[in-house]
């Protein structure tokens, strides 16, 4: 079985740990760059090296018989360039977001994108948007392979929309510009006349916490906004179960950040979570409007608004939109199937050599 070497940005559930340990057929070896990046303990094993202790990358991999090199991100394959070029192993690099479209990077950033292009054998794109950028800013088109990020069925159950009378709406996200929680919140606070039980609950922490809080209380949203720290996982589940309605107001930030696709969309649909979004980056590759969920620009307060009451008005479209955005996953985002086409791609770049 040949072993691949990875390398994410830490160590913890979130980060592609299916796309670096569980690719049929392969074995890994699973890189962190320092002690500090490896966030969850439970995940260290035999198999998890420290990239600042390994003084000879050709003894390391003759020693570990490692036969590809994966980078889960634009910064870290231009970082294991140095590696790639001792070991004369071949590389693929995942691209996740701003990553792919250059914005808002340290002024050497796009030459060391230029030589990655230049010297990586394969990139993994999360979404075609991403892939688009790539080639406009030089990345040969015969060197990518679109990869969506998978949705592990065994974890998210399809439960029918409940038509209860409830409106309770639910978005999952880090606290930063591009989640687009602000425009959110905003959107909540114009229809809260209408809907007076209506009741919005965001999950996640970052930097925009504060920021968020007093957006709220400006809005004097009161009680109908909770704002909860990042939970287990288990927790989020039995949220999503009690939601009716999942948002995720995706935008591009001020610094040039995107989305490629975000995973907790894939997961509501999933669950037979009815889902709002926005026409940025990749969503539009998972979301179809008015088929399997409801888009609208990004960025835009008033449409979103709308785009609220009138899913709280019309629930009869929450079942159909449930059923096809469920199908959707199940045909073109299951994990099984987005790592048995990681394996596959592996198998393409190793050619007989494997």
């Amino acid at each position: 079985m040949p072993t691949a070497m990875h390398l994410n940005l830490r160590v913890d559930p979130t980060q592609y740990i299916p796309q670096i340990r569980n690719v049929p057929g392969y074995d890994y070896i699973h890189l962190v760059r320092q002690p500090k990046y490896m966030v969850d303990m439970s995940l260290l094993n035999d198999k998890v090296h420290y990239l600042n202790d390994i003084v000879s990358p050709k003894k390391f991999v003759k020693k570990q018989k490692i036969k590809l090199i994966h980078a889960h991100h634009g910064q870290l394959g231009i970082l294991l360039l140095p590696f790639k070029e001792q070991t004369g192993l071949p590389m693929v690099t995942s691209i996740r977001g701003r990553d792919g479209t250059l914005a808002d990077q340290h002024f050497t950033y796009q030459d060391h994108m230029k030589m990655l292009f230049k010297q990586t054998e394969m990139f993994f794109p999360v979404c075609d948007f991403l892939a688009e950028r790539m080639i406009e800013w030089g990345c040969p088109d015969k060197k990518i392979r679109v990869l969506y990020g998978g949705v592990d069925l065994n974890q998210f159950h399809y439960r029918s929309p409940k038509l209860t009378g409830t409106q309770n709406m639910l978005s999952i996200g880090r606290l930063v510009e591009k989640k687009g929680h602000h425009v959110l919140l905003q959107a909540f606070g114009k229809i809260r006349p209408k809907f007076p039980n209506a009741t919005l609950t965001l999950i996640g922490r970052g930097p925009m916490e504060d920021y968020l809080k007093k957006l709220s209380s400006q809005l004097k949203l009161g009680d109908s906004f909770r704002l909860l720290q990042h939970l287990p996982k288990a927790q989020v589940h039995e949220h999503m179960k009690n939601a009716d309605l999942f948002c995720a107001a995706s935008l591009t930030a001020t610094n040039g950040d995107v989305e490629g696709i975000p995973n907790t969309v894939k997961e509501a649909m999933a669950t037979g979570l009815p889902v709002i979004s926005t026409t940025h980056a990749g969503i539009p590759e998972l979301v179809t409007h008015n088929v399997d969920g409801f888009l609208v620009p990004e960025n835009d307060i008033d449409e979103l608004a709308l785009a609220l009451e009138h899913m709280l008005t019309n629930q009869s479209l929450w079942l159909t939109f449930a059923t096809t955005a469920r199908q959707k996953v199940e045909q073109n985002f299951e994990l099984s199937a987005q790592l048995k086409q990681q394996a596959r791609f592996y198998d393409e770049l190793l050619g007989g050599s494997k």
